[in-house]
């Protein structure tokens, strides 16, 4: 067992227990002989007559001997001299049996069977066989000792019969005691299997994660540590390319290569999926930046594996013990932290822990929280933004964005808090309640103006991968009596992209249902033109990335002046957002683009803003919302 696991959890029950049993007999020994050597002097000293100047001492050994063997039972990490002061008694016991040989020294022969015992509970061997000889010897001294009288009710037979006995009982015990211990050690080599099984990786042969943080806690005793957690990139898609086996041992070589570049003062072990683990002492501070980078770029070169060279890509992150924490949780969860820092920054990357990046992460955490314990009806609310046709400046639609305002933190980002939703799976209930506040608040707004207005509404590619997605949304419609044709489900690229067949296949369900489908941001994600081959659409959104400067950026005119033509080509809508200001707006006029949104025209508003919007003259709304764009509206 290594040292770092011996300690008060690991220790077996079965360990314990005969530890503690261990102790008790040490009490039952001490204590009896600490009395007995009482009595046995002030009986000596009142029966002066018959004692001899050498037998004094045995009562003063008898006391000393007590007292060794209670002051032993006690002792933590005592328990391989226990057995050898208990021995001891056995050697004071003929001397015993030598005083009382005229008056009772038959009866307390029978002592050496509390011996016996003693031995078979303690599964002592020695003290077994010490047993043995001390019961020889007692009854060989009363045989030769013994006054005339005693003779006469025990012969010489009589005490050769109890040798016998003893002898058979003794056999037996050894015999039981070599079967326990054979049972025992069995029962330790299955314990150390288990150990083994528990605390090391089966493939790799090293350390698992309950194992390092066990030896981090031992050695943060007494030394600062640098914990960090290095991770194979896209390993779910290493492992679909390779497979189990070829997985494994491209795994074994990155494992190799850790170890090669080590120091001598690192400890590895294996994580979960494709992490390893290193705590690394004795080290300089000013080298540790340095030396992580060195095993990053020994371990980024090309791995030969069964003939093929594979490029692999890690990131790692750091914490040091002290300013980042004492304990193998603290230093894991700021190790962990540093980690997805350093995979959002990109590919082999190396970040330290920092008080800046824990504030952060401990925000998102206290965000993330916060998810989950929030009231949808009191703490949200839904803000829409107006889509106007250029055509007929008319407003012909509504964008609908959520607006958190938490009663500790106050307003929150939808750009931090819908990130924090889609990763803890909060975005399911949240964006299925966005959808019914919108669809009913909305429709609302339609029967009060009397002309049907379109609702778009960004679904997550999280809530597409529920089971009964589509089903869910046509019941929303049909609860609140909103027409499908009506309703505009915005998809980024990146979800129509990673989305799997199936999910696809739930977009052209929903299409047929009537429903249009848009894409947001479209022309920065991975491929645009390989989305509208995968998914049919309507519409597609060019993104203020492309719109800002548009009327004097030669650059972004080309890329709108193509994305629209693109659209014109496809027969889906186009529209621009992010119009800020008026040249935008005119350049937009000359193109093939249908509809516009933006600050220009109108900031997100709550839909009794809106409502006072459409109530004006058809030819008054652009003018007055452009006017409002400018002051503060609730977000």
């Amino acid at each position: 067992m290594t040292l770092h696991r011996e300690n008060d959890n690991y220790i077996s029950k079965t360990e314990s227990l005969k530890t503690k049993f261990s102790g008790r007999i040490g009490d039952a020994i001490g204590w009896g002989n600490l009395v007995g050597g009482i009595l046995f002097g002030t009986y000596m000293l009142l029966d002066l007559q018959k004692t001899t100047f050498l037998e004094y001492p045995v009562p003063f050994a008898m006391i000393l001997l007590g007292l060794l063997s209670l002051w032993v039972s006690k002792q933590r990490g005592s328990e391989t001299v226990r057995p050898h002061v208990y021995l001891l008694n056995y050697m004071l016991f003929p001397l015993i049996l030598l005083y009382f040989i005229e008056d009772a020294a038959t009866t307390i022969w029978s002592l050496t069977f509390l011996y016996l015992l003693m031995a078979m509970a303690l599964q002592s061997r020695k003290m077994l066989l010490n047993s043995f000889i001390s019961s020889m010897v007692g009854l060989s001294i009363l045989m030769v000792t013994a006054p005339e009288q005693l003779t006469v009710l025990l012969g010489i037979e009589d005490h050769i019969i109890r040798m016998i006995l003893f002898s058979i009982a003794g056999i037996i015990g050894l015999i039981v005691l070599y079967s326990i211990k054979d049972k025992e050690k069995m029962l330790f080599h299955y314990i150390h299997k288990a150990e083994e099984t528990a605390y090391l990786d089966p493939f790799l042969k090293i350390p698992n994660r309950f194992d390092f943080n066990l030896y981090v806690d031992h050695k943060l005793k007494s030394s600062q540590l640098l914990l960090w957690k290095l991770e194979l990139n896209q390993f779910q898609s290493v492992y679909d390319v390779l497979g189990h086996k070829r997985t494994d041992e491209l795994l074994l070589m990155v494992k190799q290569r850790l170890e090669a570049k080590m120091s001598g003062d690192t400890y590895l072990a294996k994580g979960e999926g494709s992490t390893f683990l290193g705590a690394t002492s004795n080290f300089e501070a000013g080298e540790l930046d340095s030396n992580l980078k060195q095993i990053l770029r020994y371990l980024v070169a090309p791995y030969d594996l069964f003939g093929h060279d594979y490029q692999l890509n890690f990131n790692i992150g750091a914490a040091l013990s002290g300013p980042d924490g004492d304990s193998s949780d603290e230093l894991m969860r700021h190790a962990q932290f540093a980690l997805d820092q350093a995979k959002l920054d990109g590919i082999n990357q190396i970040v330290f822990s920092s008080d800046k990046l824990k504030s952060s992460t401990m925000n998102q955490v206290q965000i993330s929280e916060a998810l989950y314990q929030a009231n949808l009806d009191s703490e949200f609310h839904v803000v829409y933004q107006p889509q106007i046709e250029l055509k007929t400046n008319q407003i012909v639609g509504v964008e609908a964005l959520i607006r958190w305002n938490h009663p500790q933190m106050g307003m929150i980002s939808p750009g931090v808090f819908i990130d924090i939703a889609e990763k803890n799976g909060f975005i399911v209930p949240l964006g299925k309640w966005i959808l019914e506040k919108a669809c009913w608040e909305v429709q609302m707004l339609s029967d009060s103006i009397g002309r049907p207005l379109k609702l778009a509404v960004n679904v997550s590619f999280i809530q597409i991968r529920q089971d009964g997605f589509v089903e869910e949304v046509l019941q929303i419609l049909k609860k609140i009596g909103f027409q499908p044709d009506r309703l505009e489900i915005e998809l980024t690229e990146r979800s129509l992209f990673e989305n799997r067949p199936e999910d696809l296949a739930k977009i052209d369900a929903l299409r047929t249902k009537g429903i249009r489908i848009a894409i947001d941001d479209f022309g920065t994600g991975y491929s645009s033109f390989g989305i509208l081959a995968k998914v049919q659409v309507d519409k597609i959104k060019v993104p203020r990335d492309f719109i800002e400067n548009v009327d004097s950026n030669q650059n972004s005119q080309r890329i709108v002046t193509t994305i629209a033509s693109m659209a014109d080509r496809f027969q889906l809508t186009c529209l621009a957002e992010g119009i800020e200001r008026l040249e935008e707006s005119n350049f937009l006029h000359q193109l093939i683009c249908q509809e516009v949104q933006g600050y220009y025209y109108a900031k997100p508003a709550v839909i009794n803003q809106v409502e006072k919007w459409l109530s004006n003259p058809r030819e008054k709304i652009i003018s007055t919302i452009s006017s409002e764009a400018a002051d503060p509206v609730p977000e």
